[in-house]
């Protein structure tokens, strides 16, 4: 019997980009284990879905830089000056958000995940990492447990968080694919099933007022629009966001389960698009707008898959 899935590995300096090929659809996904876990890549019969390094140069300026396929956690998107309190004690988190003077994107995007298993009859690669009070700014021990599946049009991540530290801990997570736009974003069709978004002040922090948006509640082009919003998704949608590619003819849903908002981004270049799915709002320690209070022992489960039609 032909195996349907295939497993390669390229070395680049001290990382690994580890894929998964289902060879009979001609669909694959990379992962970059020592950083993060991050997803690096995403194709499907030769179209590259999401932006990919494929050189060291390119894992410096996407991957580390510009946080390609970055996991995001304990927290994803910013805390407004990398503090928060809890019973009454304030932590201070690194601050490598040096333009707003935030803490970004979490503690883990650039740690060595283990890769645990990986199952080549079944397209499934599982990675964990036992953050263990890696930083002062979060002195608390979790347990990060992702499981990458690969299907014939589809690919999907559950992430399970146990919280292993003798107290109750606020968590979050998420995920920063960026999507390839051939031809430019502003060609590309975007739909988000949103019922508001959060204002931000000039240091990127939400200000505590929403607002309603429905410019792309139906499917319309991105055009001129400027992305960098975080934006709460409708309950009981049927998926969180939905991307037409015209160049290429594809319609890309994302479907989450246990990732209430989405975060849209778009670079200064215009060649890509970040849809974020995340637990929380920025600085979600500090406004507790998504923040999980995770009890000693207590595990709780996310689901993030991209399906290509």
């Amino acid at each position: 019997m032909q195996q349907k899935f295939k497993l390669s590995t390229v070395q680049l300096g001290d990382y690994t980009i580890l894929q998964l090929c289902h060879t009979e659809y001609d669909i694959s996904f990379s992962i970059i284990p020592e950083l993060g876990g991050s997803l690096n890549a995403f194709t499907l019969k030769g179209q590259e879905i999401l932006v990919a390094a494929t050189t060291l140069k390119e894992i410096e300026n996407l991957t580390i830089d510009a946080f390609a396929g970055a996991q995001l956690f304990p927290y994803p998107n910013r805390i407004k000056n990398g503090k928060y309190t809890i019973g009454g004690k304030t932590y201070q988190l690194p601050k490598n958000d040096t333009t707003y003077n935030n803490s970004l994107h979490g503690l883990t995007y650039n740690k060595a995940f283990q890769v645990t298993s990986i199952d080549e009859d079944n397209g499934i690669i599982n990675l964990k990492y036992e953050y263990n009070c890696d930083d002062r700014g979060y002195p608390f021990h979790v347990m990060i447990e992702n499981s990458f599946q690969l299907s014939e049009n589809s690919l999907s991540i559950t992430t399970t968080l146990e919280n292993k530290s003798n107290q109750t801990i606020p968590i979050g997570h998420g995920w920063h694919p960026y999507f390839k736009m051939d031809g430019g974003v502003d060609n590309a069709f975007l739909q988000i099933p949103t019922t508001e978004h959060y204002s931000l002040d000039e240091h990127m922090i939400p200000t505590g007022k929403t607002a309603d948006y429905d410019l792309f509640s139906k499917s319309s082009k991105i055009a001129a629009t400027k992305f960098d919003h975080c934006f709460k998704i409708k309950d009981n949608s049927v998926f969180t966001a939905q991307l037409i590619n015209p160049t290429k003819d594809l319609t890309i849903s994302l479907l989450t389960e246990g990732y209430p908002f989405l975060q849209v981004y778009i670079p200064p270049q215009r060649d890509s698009i970040a849809l974020e799915p995340q637990t929380s709002i920025p600085d979600a320690f500090n406004n507790k707008i998504g923040a999980i209070d995770l009890k000693p022992n207590q595990k709780v489960s996310f689901k993030f898959e991209i399906v290509v039609d």
